[in-house]
């Protein structure tokens, strides 16, 4: 994770006259992300503003949400740096460079690697009481070029605070649903490739808990384990 000082988010004005890479043109009801640079490097901009009047009000509850996730976190370095809001309608966080860790040319043989930094940030999260909803999504692990897994999108997620009665009931279900999201990241990194190509595919949803379900054996297996 980059030491340098932290730019300031740039103002509406600033934004609306800077060059734009659209990275995802969000339609009618999500937001628009962008990579824009006005003299500090680049940064990625989530904006709901060109959205109509009623989808703006709820992009500014997950705006509002993002940014308090971000700020609950702290800098972490598998998260991209946090810049601050535009307004109540945009955010601006770090441009990671590299690709998408499930298209990387090396993630056969780099497998372990990665492996273990996504368990190291899971365990993480876990014990922040940090609920990352979108950790399996394949386009929200990136690579950068030197080898560091980065977590993006946090808009969907969920916290408490550690030590409290909410954190000791989650915090099982929290590891059950990391170590399900490890166990699709092992089939995803393969060395072979993904082993369910060219099979058959459960119906839409259903891998999330067959992934569950094998989680939960894995964990009541190493509890086993420890105890004998």
């Amino acid at each position: 994770m980059s030491t340098a000082a932290t730019p300031d988010p740039p103002s509406r004005p600033e934004f609306n006259a800077a060059e734009k890479q659209y990275l995802t043109h969000g339609g009618p009801y999500k937001a628009d992300v962008t990579v824009i640079d006005t003299g500090t490097g680049p940064m990625v901009v989530k904006d709901f503003a060109p959205r109509a009047w009623w989808r703006r009000l709820i992009g500014r509850l997950e705006i509002s949400r993002e940014c308090r996730a971000y700020d609950y976190l702290g800098p972490l370095p598998f998260f991209p740096r946090f810049y601050g809001c535009i307004d109540r309608d945009a955010l601006v966080v770090e441009k990671i460079e590299g690709g998408a860790l499930a298209r990387s040319p090396d993630r056969a043989e780099r497998r372990d690697d990665y492996l273990a930094q996504i368990r190291s940030a899971l365990a993480r999260l876990a014990e922040l009481g940090f609920l990352h909803l979108d950790a399996r999504n394949n386009k929200n692990l990136l690579l950068t070029p030197d080898g560091r897994v980065v977590f993006i999108d946090i808009a969907g997620s969920y916290w408490v605070r550690p030590g409290g009665l909410a954190y000791r009931l989650l915090r099982p279900l929290i590891e059950l649903y990391y170590e399900a999201n490890l166990i699709k990241w092992e089939t995803i990194l393969h060395p072979d490739g993904d082993p369910r190509k060219g099979k058959s595919k459960p119906p839409r949803y259903l891998n999330g808990f067959y992934d569950l379900r094998t989680a939960w054996k894995r964990l009541r297996d190493q509890k086993s384990d420890i105890k004998a």
